[in-house]
């Protein structure tokens, strides 16, 4: 009887839990469809639907550019952050060396760091290096990748370090017996039974740069800029007197999540097995 009690807790908490999820979610689906008119009156379902809404966002918006250069500038970190990453740990679960400590410690650091703390002091190193070389460096897509893999490097090397002490030393020492190179069994052997968690590290990393706004608004211009900045800007013209268009802004950010979802319902299986496999060690 106590046991029927509990689950029905549960399966009660589980409903509330996605009541909570849900709800904004269909709030949001509902203001994209309503008319910008009859959007201050306070009724829950508008007169008719304005489907025009997910049309006219894209000219409005710009979502289109905004888009592209949120996926180039979260894919390029998501993709670097896990191959450095997939080196470096490999290098720190598997070899001895004077300052590996101070190394990790000095991950766990980088975690602990505020990143509002960082956008200043950051800010001011690339403008001094912008001026003193005479390269251009704010509005590049290679600086925001930068900034971004300082905080995805950590991250990624810890997730993949836990990843390497549950692989067995002893594949790789029966690999080498038969006559591998370091680089063949990293490639063959390694990397096969790693796919999992750099998957996660990618997806993690990839979330991280996508939805950021705090060092995309000052490190982007407006040929970089991403989406999150882009309904930003957006926002804040119609905030300057202009209006809000809210069905557009509720339609752009409804559409800005799909490449999100896609991703996780291609990747969901390595996805899954990465989590549950990164959280035992053998």
């Amino acid at each position: 009887m106590t046991q029927s009690k509990t689950w029905v807790r549960i399966r009660f908490g589980i409903v509330i839990l996605g009541l909570i999820i849900i709800i904004p979610f269909l709030y949001m689906v509902i203001m994209s469809l309503t008319p910008d008119s009859e959007v201050g009156d306070g009724t829950l379902f508008p007169s008719h639907w304005a489907w025009g809404n997910y049309v006219t966002m894209w000219s409005n918006i710009g979502l289109g550019q905004y888009l592209m250069n949120s996926v180039i500038i979260s894919a390029a970190t998501g993709f670097l952050a896990t191959v450095i990453a997939f080196g470096a740990a490999y290098v720190i679960s598997r070899f001895k060396f004077r300052g590996r400590k101070v190394l990790l410690y000095s991950l766990i650091t980088m975690q602990t760091v505020p990143q509002v703390m960082m956008l200043l002091p950051l800010f001011i190193v690339i403008v001094f290096i912008q001026q003193a070389f005479g390269i251009r460096l704010v509005g590049q897509y290679y600086t925001i990748v930068t900034t971004y893999l300082t905080f995805a490097l950590p991250f990624a090397c810890w997730l993949l370090i836990s990843y390497f002490e549950n692989i067995p030393i002893d594949l790789e020492e029966a690999a080498q017996v038969d006559g591998a190179t370091r680089l063949q069994l990293l490639f063959r052997v390694v990397l096969p039974l790693m796919l999992p968690g750099m998957v996660v590290a990618f997806v993690f990393s990839f979330l991280l740069s996508w939805g950021d706004v705090l060092f995309a608004s000052v490190l982007t211009s407006n040929t970089t800029r991403t989406i999150g900045v882009g309904l930003q800007a957006f926002l804040s013209a119609g905030d300057a007197g202009g209006g809000v268009y809210w069905g557009q802004l509720m339609a752009a950010s409804l559409t800005s999540g799909i490449p999100i979802v896609v991703i996780f319902l291609l990747l969901q299986r390595y996805i899954l097995g990465g989590l549950t496999s990164g959280a035992v060690k053998s």
